[in-house]
């Protein structure tokens, strides 16, 4: 595979917009080849101020998906404490339903404390708590998508299923990729080998992504198992003509979001984001891509900050240099 083979994806900014602009963004990136378009699931920005308005990922997928005739579209990831499975599964079918087969659906196990707090879900501890949960989850929304009736006696929800059903179902047969977000070794990656289509991570190089992989690879049943699950890569990207032009909108999103003494998993997180950020030229940009190729990643999301403003090229650029 070479960096030309790679799926590349757009995370929406939904963090300080409006929904025109993520539809908006969504438009430009279908018009410019682009693969995908992702948003992410916070009731509150987990970037700089929490009161940044913020655009809810389902609903505003909904409008993508009436907006656009071509690009995939998903969840990066949807957590799964936030909504009932079943109500999940009905929301994702619709949505698959709109876009006429483009929903991909992330899932993660949830990570952003403060989020859960505010808003009243429970957060629950050790974290292998939350993704036995994630995984009956993903039981639950495959069931109701490919079975006519499905039932389930709920062993880590409080939720039992009798003779319930989803329609319509998706348009995809057999039901829509589902991914799951997260880089936990013992649970995340070993029910990525059992459940799902996809596995997605953050903040790591290319050697980290290498031996997250290889532990996937372990986790699978056989590697058959292992060629059938898509590996991608969450990335925030900083691109300019030059590459000084580049680090200077690193610098700048540096100093206005991240303090010089991170001190909450917010900002660690998004630390990490910006270490492992590719920054330069299109063709820097696009050589940086490839290490992430040569490690076994198969698709990359990228979050651009300056996606959203009027005057910046950065899609453009990227696009132009078809690293897609």
């Amino acid at each position: 595979m070479t960096v030309t083979d790679l799926d590349v994806g757009i995370v929406l900014p939904q963090y300080g917009t409006d929904v025109g602009t993520v539809r908006d963004t969504a438009l430009e990136a279908e018009a410019l080849g682009y693969d995908a378009v992702w948003l992410e699931d916070h009731f509150q920005s987990w970037i700089g101020d929490p009161r940044r308005a913020t655009q809810e990922c389902w609903t505003t997928l909904s409008a993508v998906a009436e907006a656009t005739d071509r690009v995939r579209l998903g969840s990066l990831v949807t957590s799964q404490s936030y909504r009932h499975p079943a109500l999940l599964a009905k929301m994702g079918a619709t949505v698959d339903r709109l876009s006429d087969g483009r929903l991909e659906l992330g899932l993660g196990g949830g990570w952003y404390a403060d989020e859960y707090d505010r808003f009243g879900y429970e957060f629950r501890e050790p974290p292998a708590e939350r993704l036995r949960r994630l995984a009956e989850t993903i039981e639950i929304v495959r069931g109701l998508w490919t079975e006519e009736t499905y039932s389930h006696e709920g062993e880590h929800l409080d939720v039992d299923l009798e003779d319930a059903f989803c329609e319509p179902r998706p348009v995809q047969d057999p039901h829509p990729p589902i991914w799951i977000g997260g880089g936990g070794e013992e649970f995340t990656l070993r029910y990525t080998a059992e459940l799902a289509d996809g596995w997605n991570y953050g903040t790591l190089e290319p050697d980290g992504f290498a031996e997250k992989l290889d532990v996937l690879r372990e986790h699978c049943e056989s590697e058959d198992r292992y060629d059938e699950i898509r590996k991608s890569a969450e990335l925030f990207v900083f691109v300019g003509k030059t590459t000084a032009a580049a680090e200077e909108k690193r610098e700048a999103f540096r100093s206005e979001f991240l303090p010089d003494d991170p001190a909450d998993p917010r900002e660690f997180f998004l630390s990490g984001y910006l270490e492992t950020a590719p920054t330069g030229t299109p063709d820097e940009v696009r050589d940086r891509l490839a290490e992430y190729v040569d490690v076994g990643i198969e698709e990359v999301m990228l979050a651009v900050p300056n996606a959203a403003d009027d005057e910046d090229e950065s899609l453009s650029l990227l696009a132009a240099e078809r690293i897609e």
